[in-house]
């Protein structure tokens, strides 16, 4: 059990105070003086009524400790609730460059862009409640979905990527800036911007660096992965590149030579950022204090109706 307002529990020595400093000052009774109490006791013995007396005077101390511990508001936990916080908002920069259609794995016949379909679906399919946007880019950037909480929708979007939308080419520093865009005025407590690419930077007029000291202005962390693919298909991965953009912004760097490392790239990026955000936890709890003030409220209509009734005193 917890006190809600426990200072108020300081009252209670206070009252003690008051009440036997009241006992301690009542004026004296006037005495009978006589000369033999014998026949005087047995023929008054003490009633009921006389017993008790004090009866009255510890219902209402009692009535005002009741109200003093009310007061405090005293709370008994009944269920303990946690809940992932929300309040992500994603962007997905996706390479989809000529390079992206080689073969992810020796012995398979999916390309790159196969396996990273598979693993941004199972990446947003984890995101329940939180916003996702995509962007791709080849030789410049295009916005294919705004942040979104319609996950079949951006699966659907996702599965429909293709190479050859504009000039073949890897604008890394595009794609991420146009990612950093989408988040710009997101209200979310934690933005992000995963971008993957399988080569290095040779198009467009934004230098990624610049792009992402852009988002660590704007607080948007960026997530980078290096899909290198098969080893004889493997591209050219500016790995202190993507390094470089990830530390810039608080984010990681990851490597990934396969649509497993891959998808636990993308599971890595979750996982981390969800405990950035934490959890919520909700508790329930049972408030006493009714209960006490109305024991209180019937402790004083007892002592009332004992002070005007059978132990009612006269002068």
């Amino acid at each position: 059990m917890i006190f809600a307002n426990p200072w108020l529990l300081a009252l209670l020595p206070v009252g003690a105070v008051l009440v036997g400093w009241r006992w301690w000052s009542r004026p004296p009774r006037p005495a009978l003086a006589l000369a033999d109490l014998g026949a005087l006791r047995e023929a008054a013995r003490p009633s009921w009524r006389l017993r008790l007396r004090w009866l009255p005077a510890a219902l209402r101390v009692a009535a005002l400790v009741l109200l003093i511990v009310a007061l405090a508001r005293p709370q008994r936990g009944l269920a303990v609730t946690t809940v992932p916080e929300e309040g992500i908002d994603v962007a997905l920069a996706l390479d989809v460059s000529g390079s992206m259609l080689q073969r992810a794995t020796l012995g398979e016949r999916d390309s790159k862009l196969t396996g990273a379909k598979v693993a941004i679906d199972e990446f947003v399919r984890d995101l329940e409640g939180d916003r996702v946007g995509l962007v791709t880019f080849q030789s410049t950037a295009l916005l294919m979905s705004p942040l979104t909480l319609d996950r079949v929708a951006l699966a659907r979007q996702v599965w429909s990527l293709e190479p050859g939308l504009v000039v073949d080419g890897t604008a890394i520093g595009l794609g991420l800036s146009e990612a950093v865009n989408l988040l710009r005025d997101s209200p979310a407590r934690s933005r992000v911007v995963v971008l993957l690419t399988d080569g290095e930077n040779n198009a467009g007029e934004v230098p990624p660096l610049q792009a992402a000291r852009i988002a660590e202005t704007l607080g948007v962390r960026v997530y980078t992965i290096g899909f290198h693919g098969a080893a004889q298909s493997r591209g050219i991965v500016d790995v202190r590149l993507l390094q470089q953009v990830a530390s810039t912004t608080g984010g990681a760097y990851y490597d990934a030579s396969s649509p497993d490392e891959l998808q636990q790239a993308y599971e890595s990026v979750r996982t981390l950022e969800r405990s950035r955000v934490g959890e919520r936890q909700f508790t329930e709890f049972e408030e006493l204090a009714p209960r006490l003030a109305i024991a209180a409220i019937l402790l004083l209509l007892v002592e009332a109706g004992l002070r005007a009734s059978w132990l009612r005193r006269y002068p």
